[in-house]
């Protein structure tokens, strides 16, 4: 694998949710809030060793500095609409050539998920690798692992508000990058675990209670648990 110096997780979080206002500051329980259980499972990825949280300059973000301090993670803080440049900008002020992107609606991502599509990424020395290009996994495992060149290409080729705002929208639909979709063999992408709304946030509370005081179970842990316990199930509403 190249230079784990070269390589980061960008966390993107920002706190003007309008389903759900300041979800990421909600308490799972007495001492743990929806980013603390997602910043600590992504320190659990054994590839990447530097985690940046990429948010707004709106002062309403300004409840992530007191986050990042904690953690000891680093804060990155730009554009508002152009979350694109805001990725670019943070990779380059930082000698970052991949990244691998995690959004903080995904307190139950699993680093051993995200380790595996990074070395699909390298193995295949691919521009853009994820599990989302054909659904096979919960949503709210989403991993996406793409080269920072990549990145300043498709912004180049497509200027769209679109791509700007989903930031790998050409790289996902053009097929000028060589990509890969990291995929499980059995389909569980029916299952909604991110964080969205009211019903999101009291599922993923459950959760935590269930494997408490554990908080580093794995996805396949979750799935294991459904059988014992039916109100793990959570399917997505047609």
């Amino acid at each position: 694998m190249k230079n784990k110096h070269k390589i980061a997780v960008f966390l993107a979080a920002r706190s003007g949710s309008k389903r759900l206002p300041n979800k990421h500051f909600l308490k799972l329980n007495s001492n743990l809030t929806i980013i603390d259980l997602c910043i600590f499972r992504l320190k659990k990825i054994k590839l990447v060793n530097k985690i940046f949280l990429c948010t707004t300059r709106k002062n309403e973000d300004d409840k992530f500095k007191s986050i990042c301090n904690f953690h000891d993670i680093k804060l990155f803080r730009g554009s508002t609409s152009n979350v694109a440049k805001r990725i670019i900008n943070c990779a380059k002020e930082n000698s970052i050539e991949t990244i691998v992107r995690i959004t903080a609606d995904c307190p139950l991502i699993d680093p051993n998920l995200v380790d595996n599509c990074i070395k699909l990424h390298f193995n295949k020395k691919n521009d853009y690798t994820s599990n989302v290009l054909k659904l096979s996994f919960p949503d709210g495992l989403d991993v996406e692992v793409f080269s920072l060149n990549a990145l300043i290409n498709s912004q180049h080729r497509f200027k769209s508000i679109l791509n700007k705002e989903h930031v790998t929208y050409n790289l996902r639909k053009s097929i000028l990058f060589k990509k890969s979709n990291y995929e499980n063999h059995i389909n569980y992408s029916n299952r909604r675990w991110t964080l969205d709304n009211l019903d999101d946030y009291k599922f993923l509370k459950k959760v935590v209670k269930y494997f408490s005081p554990k908080i580093y179970f794995s996805w396949k842990d979750l799935i294991k648990a459904e059988k014992y316990n039916k109100s793990l199930v959570n399917i997505k509403k047609r």
